[in-house]
C-alpha cells in the first residue's frame, strides 16, 4: 500500500514562506530515500511552493512524518492530488481570475498532469471578488478533506472570509495576487488582524504600494496635501491607508481620509 501524506511542515506570516512535506509509504522491501524539489509554474507556485517529496522504507516513514500544525492528508495509491481554485471566474474581474486558472492547468500539463504518480486534479471555485463568494468558495472546499491546499483568492476581500473558514479545517491557502496588508503582517513583521495559520502569498504587501505612491506623490508631483477615499473593502482600505501613514511620514497632510459604500 503506498500512500502520500501531506502536511503544513512550517508557516510564517511574511510575504512569501511556504513549507510542505509529502511523505510516501513504501511496499515492504522499500527504495531509496530521494528529494525532489518540484516548481510548479505561476499561481501553481503560490499554490505549491517548494514542495518537497521523500520516499522511504514505510519503518522508516512511520518515525519520521511528522503532521504540522494544520494536520495531514493521506493520499491513497491511485487516488488524485486534489487542489482547490478560488478564483473571480464571471463578473468585471473574471480576467483577473480566468488568468490564474489557466496558469494553474498549464503548470500541471508542464508536469504531465502527475505529481508522485498521482493524478492532480482542481476544483475552481467562483470568489465573484466579493466576500460572499469567499465565504461560499471556502465552504464547498472546506467540506472535502482531500483537498490538499487551495490557490487564490483572487481579490483580498474574498480571502478573509474563505480563511476564516479554511484555516479552521488545516487548509492552506496561497494567493498570487491578495495585497491587503490586513491578511499577513506589516514590514516588521507584527501579525495582522486577519492573518489566519495557513494564509500565505506571493503578493506584495499593500503598504509597499502605498509607500510608493506616496513618494511620488511628495517627490515628484510637489503634493502637500492629499485626500483618501475607499469602498470599505479590505484592499481599497488597506491601501489607502498605506499611502496615508506614508504622504504624513514624507511630511505631508492628509486633508480627507473616508469610506463611501
Amino acid at each position: 500500500m503506498r500512500a502520500v501524506l501531506i502536511g503544513l511542515a512550517r508557516s510564517s506570516i511574511g510575504l512569501i514562506a511556504t513549507g510542505f512535506s509529502w511523505h510516501c509509504k513504501e511496499p515492504p522491501g522499500g527504495g531509496a530515500m530521494s528529494t525532489r524539489k518540484l516548481r510548479f509554474a505561476a499561481c501553481l507556485i503560490g499554490g505549491l511552493a517548494l514542495v518537497g517529496a521523500a520516499c522511504a522504507p514505510e519503518e522508516e516513514q512511520s518515525a519520521q512524518f511528522t503532521p504540522g500544525p494544520l494536520g495531514a492528508v493521506t493520499v491513497d495509491v491511485g487516488a488524485p492530488i486534489e487542489i482547490g481554485l478560488i478564483q473571480a471566474i464571471s463578473g468585471d474581474t473574471a480576467s483577473l481570475g480566468t488568468d490564474q486558472v489557466r496558469a494553474v492547468q498549464i503548470a500541471i500539463d508542464d508536469k504531465g498532469g502527475t505529481l508522485l504518480d498521482h493524478p492532480i486534479r482542481t476544483q475552481v471555485e467562483d470568489d465573484l471578488c466579493k466576500a460572499e463568494g469567499g465565504t461560499t468558495s471556502g465552504q464547498k472546499l472546506a467540506a472535502d478533506p482531500q483537498i490538499v491546499g487551495v490557490v487564490g483568492t483572487s481579490c483580498s476581500g474574498a480571502a478573509v472570509p474563505a480563511m476564516e473558514i479554511l484555516s479552521g479545517k488545516g487548509v492552506v491557502m496561497i494567493s498570487g495576487s491578495n495585497t491587503s496588508p490586513s491578511l499577513t503582517s506589516d514590514l516588521r513583521g507584527t501579525k495582522a488582524a486577519a492573518h489566519r495559520k495557513g494564509y500565505l502569498r506571493t503578493a506584495h504587501n499593500d503598504i509597499i504600494q502605498g509607500q510608493a505612491a506616496a513618494t511620488f506623490a511628495v517627490e515628484k508631483l510637489g503634493a502637500k496635501r492629499a485626500a483618501t477615499i475607499h469602498d470599505g473593502d479590505p484592499y481599497t482600505e488597506g491601501l489607502a491607508n498605506a499611502f496615508g501613514a506614508s504622504f504624513k511620514e514624507l511630511g505631508g497632510t492628509i486633508s480627507l481620509a473616508t469610506a463611501i459604500s
